[in-house]
């Protein structure tokens, strides 16, 4: 049994730590049983037991039995909650080629990575012996709780190290000295580095008002009848289409323009070069930008975030008046899936967006926008993707296909100043190593693909072991800041992540991680009942940008709720001919 602590702080790290091992150890044979849960249970009770006998020796009885029932009750609360976050990741959507069981495994072994890494090798050690304990007690260790153990004490034994070769170091007035050039440097003058003024504001919560004409045209439902869904999506195609258009003629256009830059500050202008774009801001200008996350499906969301912020009208003020601030609306991608107006929602009014003011909205690709051809069949390239499950009864193969293209079509990534715009995050620290030569790097295919599906871990580094064992991978707060100041950015803003919360900072210190997701709502209609994205309570972010160079990020809570009526919502005037299809 192991020591707790005379800390209380650290007590408490300590029985979280052995909690979610105990109970990704009970998960890992495959069979988390009722009597498991007792024997969870009960070693929580134990092990309260122990720590208050040392902590009140002599104490009145009846006062030690109220503390150990008052801590007791708290772990076992612990034990509920982390036992509801195993039961999530089980769930949570995969690539297509990646292996749930493996996926899983690699998810609860990172949070053990991460809960562990926060002790010396001592209390490391003490926790890994308490494990062998608990789950030697009936005699026999199962072969993948095994493993699974053998695995994460590797990992706990992998060098704390990130790699800062090639870096550009950062000079007095933020530029990178001449272009190309490099120095290597410690983590503690990469960490030292004060690259401007970036704040966080606290969460505002504004409703919305009323509704707008542009949005009226788009709340339609897919008929069921085989004539009408015909015409429906051959509108919804041709929208597509034109967005190819647009997007094509703009890549031609930025052709080439990345040129060898190594860092954004050397990049020019506004342009679209393969899947990376980027503004450079305007002396003298301010830029007003809306960030949504993922909407999966979510229309009211999308149509809260537009309406709160005026955004449409902001557009309008702007073209009127070029001294307004210059406003712009970015997606973070995922528009499809889990929610129930995916490509007849949320799709078609991000498309509808674009092209009606496309120098003002960029559509980021997220991993959801990903289908694959098989033998002449299209499919869903993450595991569960119910866009395209609950249309194709009704649908020929060769709309997907379209679909398809528009996916590929889309931005992966998009720079304003300092700022950097992606749907997951970084790349693979070895894939990054072994592919960089500037900016243009990550128009690679397999580091665009990995920058959709990659998460923010609490640890400073991850070991590539970990980052290798499936297609959603993690990265460490020191990557994260090795590839900030090597691209020379201050601030990510991504979605993919569910965030309860609905956004989320992730890293103290001059570089910032922001998670924004906008899709949730405990009684929002446009997610199925039993929905785990209706826990969440969406956001939306405002990014100001002013002429000085500082910057602002203010979350904002979306107003999805004025949007679930007939009145402001065309989609609840009528019922749905055709069912959505979960899972």
């Amino acid at each position: 049994m192991i020591d707790l602590s005379r800390d209380p702080k650290v007590a408490e790290r300590q029985m979280q730590a052995l909690i979610f091992a105990m109970t990704t150890f009970g998960h890992i044979d495959g069979d988390f049983d009722a009597s498991e849960r007792d024997v969870v249970k009960t070693t929580i009770t134990r092990l309260v037991e122990q720590r208050v006998d040392g902590a009140m020796k002599g104490a009145d009885p009846a006062a030690k039995k109220d503390v150990v029932d008052r801590f007791t009750s708290h772990f076992h609360e612990v034990f509920e909650n982390i036992d509801r976050f195993v039961s999530d990741v089980m769930t949570e959507p995969v690539a297509a080629h990646d292996d749930r069981d493996a996926v899983v495994h690699a998810k609860l072994k990172l949070r053990c990575f991460e809960l562990f890494s926060t002790f010396d090798q001592k209390g490391r050690d003490a926790l890994l012996d308490a494990i062998d304990q608990l789950i030697a007690a009936d005699g026999q260790v199962h072969p993948a709780e095994a493993k699974f153990r053998a695995e994460l004490a590797q990992l706990l034994s992998s060098p704390d190290t990130v790699d800062t070769d090639d870096l550009v170091e950062d000079d007095e007035d933020g530029g990178g000295g001449e272009p190309g050039a490099s120095r290597v440097h410690d983590i503690g003058a990469l960490l030292a580095m004060a690259p401007g003024e970036v704040t966080v504001s606290p969460v505002v919560d504004e409703r919305a008002v009323g509704d707008h004409q542009f949005f009226k045209q788009l709340e339609h439902h897919y008929s069921a009848n085989p004539e009408r869904i015909a015409k429906q999506v051959q509108a919804d195609l041709a929208l597509a289409e034109r967005a190819i258009a647009m997007l094509d003629e703009r890549r031609a256009k930025g052709a080439g323009k990345l040129g060898n830059a190594q860092r954004v500050d050397e990049l020019e202008g506004s342009h679209l070069d393969g899947h990376l774009q980027w503004t450079k801001p305007q002396p003298g200008r301010v830029y007003d930008v809306v960030v949504l996350g993922d909407l999966h499906g979510c229309y009211s969301a999308l149509k809260a975030g537009v309406m709160q912020t005026k955004f449409l009208e902001r557009v309008e003020a702007y073209h009127k008046d070029n001294s307004q601030p210059y406003p712009l609306l970015v997606f973070l991608g995922d528009y499809i899936d889990r929610g129930i107006f995916s490509l007849n929602g949320v799709l078609r009014s991000v498309l509808q967006l674009y092209v009606s003011a496309p120098e003002h909205v960029v559509p980021i690709r997220g991993n959801h926008e990903y289908y694959i051809e098989h033998q002449g069949q299209i499919y869903g390239g993450v595991k569960p993707a119910e866009a395209i499950n609950t249309l194709k009864p009704y649908l020929p193969v060769d709309v997907f296909r379209r679909y398809m293209a528009l996916y590929e079509a889309l931005p992966n990534m998009y720079f304003l100043g300092r700022t950097m715009f992606v749907h997951g995050g970084i790349p693979r620290d070895r894939a990054l190593k072994q592919k960089w030569k500037g900016l243009a790097s990550l128009e690679d295919a397999d580091l665009r693909f990995q920058m959709m599906w990659s998460d923010p871990s609490s640890a400073d580094v991850i070991p590539a072991a970990l980052q290798d064992a499936s297609a959603r991978f993690p990265f460490g707060r020191l990557q994260l800041q090795s590839f900030l100041q090597r691209i020379g950015c201050n601030v990510l803003v991504r979605g993919h992540e569910k965030i309860e919360a609905g956004f989320k900072s992730h890293y103290e210190g001059p570089y910032k991680l922001l998670t924004v997701f906008s899709s949730g709502g405990a009684t929002n209609n446009d997610l199925p009942e039993g929905s785990s994205y209706r826990n969440v309570q969406p956001k939306g972010l405002r990014v100001v940008l002013r002429a000085d160079g500082s910057v602002d990020f203010q979350p904002f809570a979306l107003d999805w709720a004025t949007y679930q009526d007939p009145s402001t919502n065309g989609f609840f005037a009528k019922p749905m001919e055709i069912e959505h299809k979960e899972g």
